[in-house]
């Protein structure tokens, strides 16, 4: 498989705190002080970390029975009995739960996840590779639907229409009707015949069925597809997890008004720094988020009291009494919810993508405040898959992926550029005027000469005019004609590899590519993972 790398600062719309981390990290030290480029860094997030044996056994034990509702393979098993020992550490990524394994870079973060595990593990320090499921998060509009490409590349939305059991539920909680039929019988119709749309057709229909959890399916499409390479799954959700992660929620209660104060000052620094703040923290802004009825609403901070959106508020004690009697009524937001996930696991490093990797800058203070400690935190690998169609068009008209990202008119001119000769309009007029020119000189030469010519020589100059116009007439049918399909070899490119003005690893679920090139693009992908590459790869499939 044939690779290259692309900078990040070539690609739009990349985070300047994100490109400052790969490229220029002395910028911000002050938010993410361990370098994950650096090998010294995961020795001393490794010596940082205190992590009791009696939670590592009762974490491994509820992951141990998750793992088996996920009908994990025996690689799974394995890793779970080394995270079961003292000293083993877990390198830890996670995305919600989206339809059919959702954006395709969240394979990727868990490949990533997956060789990082193991270059430590090689390196002495014992490590594990570990997916958060975002269970909780409730916005089921984000994770109900994904994108494929059909059989002739157009980008197709598929989307479970299933309702919640009630507004706000978290998507662990949402149960699979017979609504999940429809995309997957759109997909199959989508999909281009072969033995591994067949056999990734199967799988997916076993894992989403009705009756299942939104979640769960995930957890369990995902345990199939990563059965070798042993990865553990978390499913954020689980109440016991709750419970043995209550010292997080009991401090982002009892200092609800100091964490907010900090993270409000993180921001301003961010800002002050050039970097835009990821999270919005307001005043009355809190990390919690309460069970309400099965409903995941905010708490916020009202008059020193923590306020549900109904008006009921609870003081820090009652909301601690609460928590105590059920362990899962509180839920963490987006900035508290790492911390959870490193308070319960022994976590060494965190992969995550461009904006992950800003929350976490401006979550910083939780981490010290909760634990006194933050892991290393990775870049995801990032890739665009290139098939050979689409590559035989990029060499076509000389184009890479930077110039099908440029814009619409961009992309088009550099495209046209290779076949049209700029100016034809321009030559035509001035070949029209030098014509007549030069008639108009030879009419008044061969008057003086012989005036019986001037019929001879008009009906010339109507003759040689027809066989311009005529050519011109051609040359602008053969523009239209090329300009068209340019047009469409753009359109090509575009839904390929820049689809809707997005990178296609945010835009199409990796099931569009594992259904064409089968499982083992895994190992294909996991091949061209590399500390040494730090840019955005783009790899040719075979």
């Amino acid at each position: 498989m044939e690779n290259h790398c692309i900078p990040f600062t070539e690609l739009p719309h990349v985070p300047r705190l994100f490109t400052d981390f790969l490229y220029d990290f002395t910028r911000v030290r002050e938010f993410l002080p361990l370098n994950p480029f650096e090998e010294g860094s995961y020795s001393q997030a490794a010596r940082s970390l205190r992590y009791s044996d009696s939670l590592r056994q009762a974490v491994v034990g509820v992951l141990e029975e998750q793992n088996q509702r996920f009908a994990a393979g025996e690689a799974t098993k394995e890793n779970l009995r080394k995270l079961a020992k003292p000293g083993c550490f877990a390198v830890v990524t996670g995305q919600q739960t989206g339809l059919f394994t959702g954006p395709a870079f969240a394979l990727y973060k868990a490949l990533t996840a997956i060789k990082l595990a193991r270059t430590l593990s090689e390196r002495g320090l014992e490590a594990v590779p570990i997916f958060w499921l975002a269970t909780e998060d409730h916005d089921l509009a984000e994770v109900n639907h994904c994108f494929v490409q059909d059989r002739e590349g157009h980008p197709q939305r598929l989307e479970y229409s299933g309702a919640p059991p009630v507004p706000d539920a978290p998507v662990g909680a949402i149960r699979l009707t017979e609504a999940i039929q429809a995309p997957l019988d759109a997909l199959g119709t989508f999909l281009p015949e072969s033995l591994d749309r067949t056999e990734m057709l199967r799988i997916l229909a076993e894992c989403y069925q009705p009756g299942e959890g939104l979640g769960a399916a995930f957890g369990r499409f995902l345990a199939r597809l990563f059965a070798p390479y042993g990865v553990v799954l978390v499913d954020s959700l689980d109440a016991r997890l709750h419970a043995l992660s209550a010292n997080v929620f009991q401090a982002a209660v009892g200092s609800a008004t100091e964490l907010g104060n900090e993270l409000m000052e993180r921001s301003r620094r961010l800002a002050e720094s050039g970097y835009h703040p990821q999270v919005r923290v307001a005043e009355n802004s809190s990390l919690l988020f309460y069970y309400d009825e099965g409903r995941r609403v905010p708490l916020r901070l009202r008059d020193g009291r923590l306020a549900l959106p109904n008006g009921q508020t609870y003081s820090a004690e009652q909301l601690l009494a609460r928590l105590r009697e059920q362990p899962g009524i509180l839920s963490p937001n987006v900035l508290l919810r790492p911390v959870m996930q490193d308070a319960l696991l022994p976590t060494i490093a965190y992969v995550g993508g461009p904006s992950e990797l800003a929350y976490l800058a401006q979550t910083a203070p939780v981490y010290q405040r909760v634990l006194g400690r933050m892991p290393v935190l990775v870049p995801r690998a990032s890739f665009t898959l290139l098939e050979p169609p689409i590559h035989r068009l990029l060499q076509k008209y000389s184009l890479t992926l930077p110039d099908v990202c440029s814009g619409k008119q961009a992309l088009r001119e550099k495209m046209a550029a290779r076949f049209l000769p700029p100016g034809l309009t321009d030559l035509f007029q001035k070949a029209t005027t030098g014509l007549n020119e030069s008639l108009d000189a030879i009419q008044l030469a061969l008057a003086k000469l012989d005036p019986t010519l001037a019929d001879a020589a008009a009906n010339s100059g109507r003759k040689m005019h027809y066989q311009l116009s005529s050519l011109e007439r051609k040359t602008a049918l053969a523009a239209q004609t090329r300009s068209e399909q340019v047009e469409r070899d753009a359109q090509r490119l575009e839904n390929s590899l820049y689809p809707h003005k997005t990178l296609q690893e945010r835009f199409y679920s990796g099931i569009s590519y594992l259904a064409r090139y089968g499982p083992s693009l895994l190992d294909q992908v996991y091949e061209q993972i590399s500390a040494q590459c730090s840019d955005h790869q783009v790899l040719l499939l075979s």
